[in-house]
């Protein structure tokens, strides 16, 4: 066998490897869960604490993310997101830079 001839052959063995890595990883990537698994909308589920932030922000008479937080003891995330549903639902207005959002519904 010459040179040429070797080197084609190593080169075979690489990509036969090579391939086997490939559908390894596939079988792995087909079996993880996606993203939109996780994701919920607010109109299937919405969030248990939505209620309360209701009574919140209209007993404080203001909105913003880092009162729900302090409040309802939770992250920015969930406390931003429960902001935007309030906004949807129209207890409150929307946004006007790092101010507090006006409250629209007051209690009764």
């Amino acid at each position: 066998m010459n040179k040429t001839q070797k080197l084609l052959e190593e080169i075979k063995t690489e990509v036969s490897g090579l391939k086997i890595r490939v559908r390894r990883i596939e079988t792995f990537l087909l079996g993880m869960p996606n993203a939109e698994d996780y994701i919920q909308t607010s109109e299937e589920n919405p969030d248990e604490l939505l209620e309360e932030a209701k009574k919140i922000v209209v007993k404080y008479d203001r909105a913003s993310a880092s009162l729900l937080q302090r409040r309802l003891m939770i992250g920015y995330a969930r406390a931003s997101r429960l902001i935007d549903e309030l906004e949807k639902t129209g207890i409150v207005g929307p946004a006007d830079g790092s101010m507090p959002r006006e409250v629209i519904k007051q209690k009764k």
